[in-house]
């Protein structure tokens, strides 16, 4: 008896502290950006571990390397580099770049993605990439040679950045 009992309690800590989406938010909305760097943040939360990268395309989005030492991984994996593009002083995009001298096992990245959002819709062309697209988040999981990475943004920061183009 006092198995079980301890059986109940662990089971209800475990949900008292577990990560659960809303019922109807798909998790890729409710998870919105990857590790501690969340979608339409603002840029002062993470503005001390950045450092501005050098000019893109589009000089309307400010593009930053984080330079943190506190993500070190994603999925285990050692993580090279994080981009993160702030349009108007909110998180726009954000691109975490793999670590290629580790041999990473793309399939098992992928599959954990799959894991928390869903089988994804896969494009090839000169690179393999798969996608997972909602009405607010897109998130890419990108395979070119040795580089490998994972990219999202938000769909309703791009609805502003489209708008203030007219």
């Amino acid at each position: 008896m006092k198995f079980k009992a301890f059986l109940f309690i662990c089971c209800c800590i475990n949900l008292a502290f577990a990560q659960v989406a809303p019922p109807g938010v798909p998790p890729l909305d409710a998870k919105n950006g990857i590790n501690k760097f969340k979608l339409c943040s603002f840029y002062d939360i993470h503005k001390a571990n950045l450092k501005e990268a050098p000019e893109q395309k589009d000089v309307r989005i400010k593009w930053y390397t984080y330079i943190g030492t506190d993500v070190p991984t994603v999925f285990e994996y050692k993580v090279k580099q994080i981009n993160l593009g702030y349009y108007k002083n909110k998180l726009y995009k954000i691109t975490v770049q793999f670590d290629e001298t580790q041999g990473i096992k793309t399939a098992d990245i992928k599959n954990k993605l799959i894991l928390l959002f869903g089988e994804s819709r896969h494009e090839q062309s000169t690179k393999e990439k798969d996608i997972w697209e909602t009405s607010k988040v897109y998130l890419s999981f990108d395979v070119n040679g040795n580089n490998i990475s994972i990219y999202t943004y938000s769909k309703i920061m791009e609805k502003l950045y489209i708008s203030d183009e007219l």
